[in-house]
């Protein structure tokens, strides 16, 4: 399908922040005594600073060309693609807060930071990967990508996983002025 128009790529970055929303309130029923999604959940325009947590947040970044062959015409001669494919990345972070006021900090505390965050990264890993496969996510992309799912170092008190994703979004046609 055909992208619409400018917000083509903030309504997809919504749709996956929905469905990251619902992701982590799967949480408390599959793990009873941890948390489900942050009351402060949004899309931002660009990498979330860290400045608050508990926090949920999405952003596209970076949007890159995939490489297309020219159309062989035969006989030798090619063409230019009149079309190109562009591949738009998604970031979801999910950050907690620690909440460490001993030095060191108590071990339980730190388990307990792991235990939940961790809980976070499998559910949005597992939840998202199963929407995409049955065509609930991303619904005007194709060729989606689970790049990658990192821990953030913890700093100021936060802790958390960034997911990396990425997904073929088709562009829309303008007339020229």
């Amino acid at each position: 399908m055909a992208g619409v128009g400018p917000a083509d790529l903030f309504s997809q970055c919504v749709e996956l922040l929905n469905a990251s929303v619902d992701a982590l309130d799967t949480i408390p029923s599959l793990a009873p005594g941890l948390l489900g999604s942050p009351e402060r959940a949004f899309v931002s325009a660009g990498t979330p600073a860290l400045d608050c947590c508990d926090q949920l947040t999405v952003n596209a970044a970076p949007i890159s060309e995939a490489p297309t062959q020219p159309l062989d015409m035969g006989a030798g001669t090619r063409h230019q693609q009149q079309f190109r494919k562009n591949y738009v990345g998604f970031q979801v972070t999910i950050t907690r807060c620690a909440n460490l006021q001993d030095m060191p900090p108590p071990t339980g505390v730190l388990e307990a930071v792991a235990e939940q965050t961790n809980a976070d990264a499998w559910a949005l890993w597992n939840y998202l990967w199963n929407l995409c496969r049955s065509g609930d996510l991303f619904s005007i992309c194709t060729g989606v990508f689970f790049d990658r799912l990192a821990p953030l170092t913890p700093s100021g008190g936060c802790s958390g996983w960034v997911l990396s994703m990425r997904a073929e979004l088709e562009g829309y046609e303008t007339a020229a002025p």
